[in-house]
């Protein structure tokens, strides 16, 4: 019983992690798609606050135009640092012009806020603690609260003084104390206090079951959502399960993009984990729209991040292009090097032939001239003959393996030579663009091996012509192969002929075959449990196959 309970869950593990797996290759997708349409998803945010700059600039009232700049701060403030700082600006002269506290105080707040994720600190705090005291009650006094939560905790996360850290922290904590005592207890901002709260604790469980009722409060799509996302994937990321921190990098970065986020930190996270894990292409393409984006916000603290980040897989992604321009020039000598040694050995060879056909020539005349000898000289004379012939039937194996091996031989230093001119014109030129997409091209390498599958198919039909169906007489009727045209061999049957050459080492198969040693592995044990008679017997019974 607990035999089975241990494979029914180490099943129930392994569909899990493929389910998330196919998950995350959909997410990688749906980011690549989004970025290539970015310039949509900006055309729109960029339609959007020209319609509201539309609005304020034909506001009948300065309240109006109040509201409308406020509106526009809104969109702003995760586009464009710059430009909501303007628009705050904007606000604060008509709640002055209007003779309103209560709109100066909100529009303090608010800089506060901007200024502090620009890391303007000081300026921060000056807003904050010029709010108009008579403002101080009700909601004013809690967006306070929030605004000096949020400076502290900036000021804490990203100072460089140990002995000033600890002190920022704890003002964070106790402008967060006295916001939760004031907050009802189902708000979203309570929730996300309490996480944080949790977070700093590391305690990842009670955090994420925080983030749970924060998740759906959260439209899916949304700009919160995608900040209750990137939270989540930072509990994920404490309690050690790196795919689900993936996962959730992923979402926030999908939903960032398409609501033309500028300040934004799930993309270049996630481009760091991919970088981790070696995969530098992905990642590069990520880290580089990431940095477009800071670069677009505008922030000297977003920009601290980023870059780190930016400068490893820009680095790990050029060691990668030397990595592989070096293996190139290696192998196109070691094939110029290989072509002489053919050279040499067909020079070898055909000399040889020549001596065969001189002592051919030589044998026959003797033949000739002992034509009168005795029974036995006639008897010998035929075992001479049959002897001959499988002499021929050698050479003609040998020729057909020597003649399209030299001709393909031939046909790679022709296009290996075309390929190093065309890269040495592009390196020339610096067309460094242009260059990393030939090397990445995998079209080249697809239709070589296709041609050379095809050359061995055709040669070893060639050579053993009934192969396919003395191959199909070991297998069980309803499991013989049948190949889709005449002169080809399907991967099965590729795998069996290169093991009835002798050639029987996985590795060897795999390398040959362009697959993985366990995939040819795999092939071997299902025709295996395919075959007629003792499985252990069927690779040597297609080892026989041909020999009389």
């Amino acid at each position: 019983m607990m035999r089975h309970t241990l494979l029914l869950t180490c099943f129930v593990a392994t569909l899990t992690t493929q389910a998330q797996t196919t998950q995350l290759d959909s997410l990688y997708r749906a980011i690549d798609d989004a970025i290539e349409h970015a310039d949509k998803y900006l055309s729109h945010k960029q339609q959007t606050i020209s319609d509201l700059r539309l609005r304020a600039a034909n506001a009948r009232s300065a309240l109006s135009r109040y509201e409308a700049e406020s509106a526009l701060y809104e969109e702003y403030h995760p586009f464009m640092n710059d430009s909501a700082i303007a628009t705050l600006n904007r606000c604060i002269y008509l709640a002055d012009t209007l003779r309103r506290t209560d709109l100066k105080a909100e529009s303090y707040i608010r800089m506060g806020m901007q200024l502090s994720v620009s890391g303007f600190y000081t300026e921060s705090l000056g807003y904050l603690q010029n709010i108009p005291k008579k403002e101080m009650h009700g909601q004013t006094q809690l967006d306070f609260y929030r605004g000096m939560n949020h400076l502290y905790g900036e000021m804490a996360s990203y100072t460089k003084d140990e002995h000033m850290q600890p002190l920022y922290f704890k003002q964070s904590e106790k402008y967060r104390d006295s916001l939760l005592a004031h907050l009802p207890h189902d708000s979203e901002l309570w929730l996300a206090l309490k996480e944080a709260e949790a977070y700093s604790q590391h305690n990842y469980q009670e955090a994420m079951h925080y983030n749970d009722q924060r998740l759906r409060l959260a439209q899916p799509g949304t700009h919160q959502y995608a900040i209750v996302a990137f939270f989540r994937s930072l509990n994920y990321q404490g309690l050690g399960d790196e795919d689900q921190q993936k996962q959730w990098l992923a979402q926030s970065a999908l939903c960032d993009i398409k609501n033309a986020v500028m300040d934004q930190a799930s993309l270049w996270s996630l481009a760091d984990l991919l970088s981790r894990e070696g995969d530098l292409e992905r990642a590069h393409r990520y880290v580089e729209f990431s940095w477009q984006c800071t670069s677009r916000f505008s922030t000297h603290v977003r920009s601290w991040l980023v870059s780190p980040v930016l400068t490893m897989i820009n680095d790990s992604y050029k060691e990668r292009v030397r990595t592989y321009n070096w293996r190139l020039t290696v192998a196109i000598v070691c094939i110029s090097l290989m072509a002489l040694v053919l050279l040499g050995l067909y020079l070898y060879v055909s000399r040889k032939r020549r001596q065969l056909a001189e002592a051919r020539n030589q044998l026959k005349a003797s033949n000739d001239e002992l034509s009168t000898l005795n029974t036995q000289l006639s008897t010998l004379n035929t075992k001479l003959s049959t002897l001959n012939a499988q002499l021929s039937d050698s050479n003609r194996v040998k020729d057909e393996y020597l003649g399209r091996f030299l001709s393909l031989c031939s046909g790679y230093v022709d296009k290996l030579d075309q390929f190093r001119q065309r890269v040495l014109r592009r390196m020339k030129a610096k067309q460094l663009d242009e260059l990393f997409r030939m090397v990445k091209d995998d079209t080249m390498k697809d239709e070589e091996v296709k041609e050379l599958l095809a050359q061995f198919d055709a040669s070893f039909l060639h050579l053993f012509p009934h192969f396919i169906d003395d191959f199909n007489a070991l297998l069980q009727p309803e499991h013989r192969i049948i190949p889709p045209t005449k002169n080809t061999l399907t991967a099965d049957l590729r795998i069996f002929a290169l093991i009835r050459l002798g050639i029987d080492d996985s590795s060897r198969i795999a390398e040959f075959l362009h697959y993985s040693p366990n995939t040819i592995y795999n092939y071997r044990a299902r025709l295996k449990s395919k075959a007629l008679g003792e499985r252990d017997e069927f690779e040597d019974r297609v080892k026989a196959i041909g020999i009389v």
